[in-house]
């Protein structure tokens, strides 16, 4: 039975834009409130790209991505356009959760269960994993319902009993990079650990005088300035600024984001020129005080550029990482694995 692969990313996400690398640092704004983005870093990865790794060890060559709706549906016919190419089984997973499955004993599990759906599921509910043998029954409906998986309750799930996390709010996220920080799960950050529980990211520059406090992370190309203390707990991701004497504390500086100097981040998320905090969801607007702002990214989009003809002119691999899908898939877009 031929098995494909839909990752489905929330409905408010620029579909076309989540295979950028900074696509969260929106091109042509110079801030924009926090927001949630699946592919915000968490200490330098991305769970869309740890997902394709878990996909690509099915043997599966090829996945779709795709926009669910807000009523946690998606587009039927293109449904429609992967059944007749010949996949019979689909494996779909919903872009809110980061979970160290074993795909390939998800799919023996629902083998051997001979249900048409299975639903992976932890003590906290569903993880948004299933596989899905009715392909057809639902392709020539004008919407999929992903949540009707556990309609019929003589199905048998798939109980998972491994580390997962939900990442839906900006809290959960920052509970994530404390695990992936102490070890708790099996993401590590991205950089080289220049001592117990410190991780720094490629050409990231400290000042002599910064203080770093384990377990912390902070993401390439990043400027720490005189007097500034980061940990613990805290991740701060690549390319960002951190002025004079500003402490970072249980709290994440999302990419391209510049805090002044004197500041005290706690239990935060601050992406550009806005501060989110973790325990309320309440918003800061720190532009207008000039307390942060956004980076200006001209020169790295330039170099990305650059980057990208070079690819393009090898004919490499990952200059076809994404493509666009088929006239009968759009809006959905075909990843290459």
């Amino acid at each position: 039975m031929e098995l494909g692969a839909v990752v489905v990313v929330p409905a408010r996400e620029d579909l076309r834009s989540i295979h950028e690398a900074q696509a969260h640092a929106r091109t042509g704004s110079a801030n924009s409130r926090p927001f949630y983005f699946s592919r915000m870093p968490i200490l330098g990865h991305d769970v869309l790209r740890s997902w394709k790794d878990r996909v690509r060890k099915l043997g599966v060559r090829n996945l779709w991505l795709t926009s669910g709706e807000r009523d946690d549906s998606v587009d039927g016919s293109a449904l429609a356009g992967l059944a007749q190419q010949g996949i019979e089984r689909l494996l779909v997973i919903q872009l809110n959760s980061y979970v160290e499955m074993d795909l390939a004993d998800l799919l023996r599990f629902h083998c051997e269960s001979r249900n048409p759906v299975t639903e992976a599921r932890d003590a906290g509910g569903q993880l948004g994993v299933s596989l899905r043998d009715d392909l057809a029954v639902h392709a020539s409906g004008a919407k999929f319902a992903l949540s009707d998986a556990s309609a019929d309750r003589n199905q048998t799930a798939y109980q998972f009993r491994g580390y997962a996390k939900r990442i839906l709010s900006a809290r959960e996220r920052q509970e994530l990079v404390g695990d992936g920080l102490t070890g708790a799960c099996a993401m590590r950050p991205l950089g080289k650990e220049i001592r117990e529980q410190v991780w720094v990211g490629e050409g990231v520059r400290l000042a002599d005088s910064v203080r770093l406090i384990g377990p912390t992370y902070i993401g390439a190309r990043t400027i720490v300035r005189a007097g500034a203390t980061i940990g613990p707990f805290a991740s701060v991701e690549h390319d960002c600024v951190i002025d004079c004497g500003t402490t970072v504390e249980r709290s994440t500086v999302l990419p391209y984001t510049y805090l002044a100097p004197g500041l005290l981040i706690r239990h935060r998320r601050v992406d550009g020129g806005y501060l989110q905090d973790l325990r309320w969801g309440a918003v800061a607007d720190l532009q207008r005080a000039g307390l942060g702002s956004r980076i200006q990214q001209l020169e790295a989009t330039r170099q990305a550029r650059r980057q990208s003809d070079v690819r393009l002119r090898a004919g490499s691999a990952s200059a076809r990482d994404f493509e666009p899908a088929s006239i009968a898939l759009e809006p959905w877009l075909r990843v290459q694995l």
